[in-house]
């Protein structure tokens, strides 16, 4: 498997204006100062046939229009899978807001998303042209005393975290990425300063210990975060946590290989319809061999993306708010216990219907992977 790597700052230029929360006069001014830019972390997987192009923005979320514009335009432009693109967002509430076109504020900036859609570009030029043979190693672990599940205090939610990194032929780490499971909202709706949130210092902090950047990949986060567990609100408190945890995951033992083979994407969708609501949610399950990635334009909950992970017959990774955004999908269990499921369009029991899809495409796709090599 040959692995590329891009990073590419996002933060506008001029004012800038922040998205996360609905109803806030701040949210209609520009941003009293930039605390630290924001950026996206891009990674390309290419067996020597097929392509898969990860491109992780700190970003609330993105858009199904913009991320089918970019398909699109990838797709034409370079000849990859439109199903093998992976616009993620880290789903950070302090972000800027020019790229959204139905954000409530009414900000969208043409210009700056026609400069993003080039920028894309760019970065998958760059994953190409720096493409390398490498392998994969990967540590997890569940870390605790930074988020849980928010709706249960004292009750964890998806709390293991996954770093997985590649390295070139000489053994040495180039580039990586962490799957973890929490929102970044950390500074709450009082902050008016543009930040990179929870997971973009996270990643900024790995830097000097990794030697890269990782792409931070979120995944079954709908209910988690750090509201049980904050010591406070604002930059000073998302600065304390983000070290922490950091240094952490730095710490993870990295030991454990990961065969990357064949690319393997297999599309589908579900479609949640009753009284006057329709959704159709475009879903994927990408095989990478040894590695599936689990593709979501939503909100799934912490036990979900255990069970995705624990069913896996490989590694798993879940990448929630990627390709879209629609709505919660929470476990049966915690229906009626927060806003969540209180203001969501999908009943009761739904989710776990969509989640069984992705376990069950997981199995499909590891069985004709082994019948492949076994032939």
């Amino acid at each position: 498997m040959n692995i590329g790597h891009a990073r590419r700052k996002l933060t506008p230029q001029g004012d800038v204006y922040l998205i996360g929360y609905r109803d806030l006069e701040n949210r209609l001014q520009p941003a009293t100062a930039i605390h630290d830019d924001v950026y996206a972390n891009a990674l390309l997987f290419s067996d020597g046939e097929h392509e898969v192009f990860v491109f992780s923005a700190d970003f609330m979320e993105v858009e199904e229009q913009m991320a089918e514009e970019v398909k699109t335009l990838l797709a034409t432009r370079y000849g990859i899978d439109r199903d093998a693109v992976l616009l993620c967002a880290t789903h950070n509430h302090t972000s800027i807001v020019a790229y959204h076109r139905s954000w409530w504020t009414n900000k969208f900036d043409q210009d700056y998303y026609d400069w993003l859609l080039q920028t894309i570009c760019d970065a998958f030029e760059e994953c190409r042209a720096n493409a390398q043979p490498a392998t994969a190693r990967l540590g997890k672990q569940v870390i605790t005393g930074y988020y849980d599940n928010r709706n249960v205090p004292g009750r964890l939610a998806d709390n293991e975290v996954i770093l997985l990194e590649f390295l070139d032929e000489k053994g040495s780490p180039f580039a990586g990425l962490v799957n973890w499971a929490t929102h970044s909202a950390v500074c709450g709706p009082d902050c008016t300063e543009l930040t990179s949130e929870f997971a973009g210092l996270t990643s900024k902090k790995l830097e000097p210990s990794l030697g890269y950047f990782p792409a931070m990949i979120v995944g079954a986060a709908g209910d988690c975060s750090n509201r049980n567990v904050r010591q406070g609100r604002g930059i000073a408190e998302v600065e304390r946590i983000s070290t922490g945890i950091a240094a952490e995951i730095a710490e993870m033992p990295r030991e454990t290989p990961v065969d990357l083979g064949r690319i393997v994407v297999q599309p589908f969708y579900h479609t949640v319809a009753h009284d006057d609501f329709h959704l159709d949610l475009h879903c994927a399950v990408i095989s990478l061999g040894g590695l599936h990635l689990f593709q979501f334009p939503g909100e799934l909950g912490g036990d979900f993306g255990i069970r995705m992970k624990e069913e896996c017959p490989v590694q798993g990774l879940v990448l929630g708010y990627t390709n879209g955004y629609f709505e919660y999908f929470l476990p049966a269990w915690e229906y009626g216990m927060s806003f969540e499921t209180a203001r969501t369009q999908v009943p009761k029991g739904e989710p776990e219907r969509i989640v069984d899809k992705f376990c069950q495409t997981s199995l499909l796709l590891a069985n004709s992977d082994l019948e492949i090599k076994t032939s």
